[in-house]
């Protein structure tokens, strides 16, 4: 390691690979030509610090992948004095036919993907934007928890041949009384069942509770303005504005209108050879619970909106009924960044 200090000038750029586990993490450091540093260190803050002062004088830039871990490293590592880069996991450079992946195969290829400047950054939170995130992300773990229930009451029912009349919709209060009047010819079983109801009905609280929650987030002044524009979108109501608002947060941020619908995932993929071109199905990659809420919303509006229907009604009979709503969807998800951008309320003129 002296060798490299005095061999080096000052200002030199390290670059850092970090591959994080639970309990481990592989680290690789080096230069632009040069491998300095890969081992394993305990998964700590505290003993990847040590391992960046040896480079105390340096420009350090550190790189990790996007997932479990969050961004608290980040946040670590920015007090620091260190530049760090989360890296979406699927949009790293791949290399056909490399079926062999260790840790520090991973940490060694971060680094030098940095050195080379080939890797993607993902948008890092606020704090405070990630909290506020949380609320709109429980929320949505309860509603999954409870319909995880549901399917368990509805296949125990069937287990045992009984079938009760299921509302098309959600679930009503009188059906629920209805499935508490179901009683089994044994007593094991009535009281196992019972417990998936109480399970039912407790997320059914939480739900609401949590529900109530949004809606008070929804009225502070960081979020007030741009929910009352969102919710001039036919369709749009306060908790869906509150998940586009919560996990886009400042569309300014994507500069051009085609990287907000990448974002969201509504960008139809493309297969291009010479003079051919085919577009596909769209994507996928980007906030399912958003692309979800815009399909919803242009069900909802072609029915509200003329110009919106007539273009449904061009696309479906070109290309069908579900290419035709995700184009309405990504229209509408275009209108909602220019009204967030502009302040101003839906109209049908509106473009994107």
């Amino acid at each position: 390691m002296e060798e490299y200090r005095r061999s080096t000038k000052e200002g030199k750029t390290i670059f850092v690979g970090v591959d994080l586990h639970r309990f481990k993490w592989h680290v690789t450091v080096r230069t632009e030509d040069q491998e300095l540093f890969s081992g394993t260190l305990p998964g700590q803050w505290e003993a990847l610090r040590q391992l960046l002062d040896r480079y105390r004088g340096d420009s350090i830039q550190v790189v990790y992948e996007a997932g479990y871990f969050g961004f608290w490293l980040h946040d670590r590592l920015a007090t620091y004095g260190a530049e760090c880069i989360v890296t979406p996991p699927s949009l790293l450079p791949q290399e056909y036919g490399n079926r062999v992946k260790t840790d520090r195969r991973d940490s060694r290829k971060l680094a030098h993907l940095l050195a080379k400047r080939m890797l993607k950054r993902v948008w890092v939170p606020s704090v405070q934007e990630r909290y506020h995130r949380q609320v709109i992300r429980r929320r949505r773990q309860l509603i999954g928890d409870r319909v995880r229930t549901q399917n368990r009451i509805k296949a125990e029912l069937r287990f045992y041949g009984m079938e009760v009349a299921e509302p098309r919709g959600p679930w009503t209060r009188g059906y629920v009384e209805r499935l508490w009047c179901i009683r089994f010819n044994n007593p094991w079983i009535q009281e196992s069942f019972q417990r998936l109801l109480e399970q039912y009905e407790f997320l059914s609280q939480q739900i609401a509770k949590q529900t109530q929650l949004v809606r008070q987030l929804s009225e502070i002044p960081f979020y007030e303005e741009r929910v009352k524009i969102l919710r001039t979108v036919p369709g749009i109501g306060v908790i869906s504005a509150m998940e586009l608002v919560v996990e886009l947060q400042d569309v300014a941020r994507f500069r051009r209108s085609d990287q907000l619908s990448a974002y969201v995932g509504l960008t139809p993929s493309q297969y291009s050879s010479a003079e051919k071109v085919r577009m596909g199905r769209i994507t996928g990659i980007g906030k399912n619970s958003l692309r979800a809420i815009m399909v919803e919303v242009a069900w909802y509006i072609i029915r509200k909106d003329n110009s919106m229907r007539k273009k449904f009604e061009r696309i479906k009979a070109r290309s069908g009924s579900k290419r035709a709503i995700v184009a309405i969807a990504r229209t509408v998800l275009l209108r909602t960044r220019r009204m967030l951008l502009d302040g101003l309320p839906y109209s049908e003129q509106l473009t994107g």
